[in-house]
């Protein structure tokens, strides 16, 4: 891939194929921009198909380039040390930009789709 520009559209359509074919119904590209602390990943889903619970200790924000997704909140999340409260569902498509919660979260297809997670590594964090 091009260390300076990428096709979405292009990957979108490669990882929706690949998402089909694969047991878990998901299919993951790290996109290399040569940037140290910002890391970009798309993830092409089949309907139905999700990316399991898990914590978010980076800064990270999710844009849909296909289909639409639901990112559900597990516990209270907290933005600029505020609780939003006892969790959150926030249903995103294209055009969409979604800020992840400092919190256990998933996310759900709801139909054959493509995300684009763009993520800060945090110092001793693992992040996405």
């Amino acid at each position: 891939m091009d260390p300076v520009a990428h096709d979405l559209d292009l990957l979108a359509d490669h990882l929706i194929e690949q998402s089909g074919a694969s047991s878990d119904g998901r299919a993951t590209r790290s996109i290399d921009l040569g940037l140290g602390t910002l890391r970009l990943m798309a993830i092409g889903f089949v309907a139905g198909a999700e990316l399991p619970e898990h914590d978010n200790p980076g800064e990270a924000v999710l844009q849909v380039l296909r289909g639409s997704v639901r990112v559900v909140t597990i516990a209270p999340a907290l933005v600029d040390g505020r609780e939003l409260g006892p969790g959150r569902v926030v249903e995103a498509k294209p055009g969409l930009l979604v800020r992840i919660p400092d919190a256990r979260h998933r996310v759900e297809a709801l139909e054959p789709s493509v995300i684009l997670l763009t993520a800060v590594s945090l110092p001793g964090g693992s992040g996405h």
